[in-house]
């Protein structure tokens, strides 16, 4: 399953978005679905839809719980196909109330990206890779 995310897309046009893009995959015989999520579109597919998209606020991304370990293993997932990069930064925006800040976050789930390169730097002002947390509430979209 293929999943992405647009990004900085107006409440008011999400739906007549997300519905102009999965009729428009529809007609090329691609079977999708969204959801909205803040500002984001979240969108899933069995094939490859990127180039279908041709957006640049569109990124590779996965919706999970506001979990630690859930925002962990998501990040694993999606840099695992990734070739290192000299540098990275974890990026968090929360809504709502949750037992961490978004700097313990950011610190607690680094391990993900060091696990898989265990040599790489952190660079907080101009990384190669940024991952980004975006949390509402009890769930989140995690993107790069």
């Amino acid at each position: 399953m293929y999943k992405f995310a647009l990004k900085n897309v107006q409440k008011k046009d999400q739906i007549k978005i997300g519905d102009s893009i999965i009729l428009r995959l529809f007609e090329k015989d691609i079977i999708a679905k969204y959801q909205t999520f803040g500002n984001y579109l979240f969108l899933e597919s069995s094939k490859d839809i990127s180039n279908e998209l041709n957006n640049s606020q569109t990124f590779r991304a996965l919706l999970v719980s506001s979990n630690v370990n859930d925002i962990f293993n998501s990040i694993k997932k999606l840099i695992i196909q990734l070739k290192e990069p000299k540098s990275f930064a974890i990026k968090v925006n929360r809504k709502g109330d949750h037992p961490y800040t978004s700097t313990e976050l950011a610190r607690n789930v680094a391990s993900a990206v060091f696990e898989k390169w265990p040599d790489i730097k952190v660079n907080l002002k101009k990384p190669i890779l940024e991952i980004n947390v975006e949390i509402i509430n009890n769930r989140c979209i995690v993107y790069y």
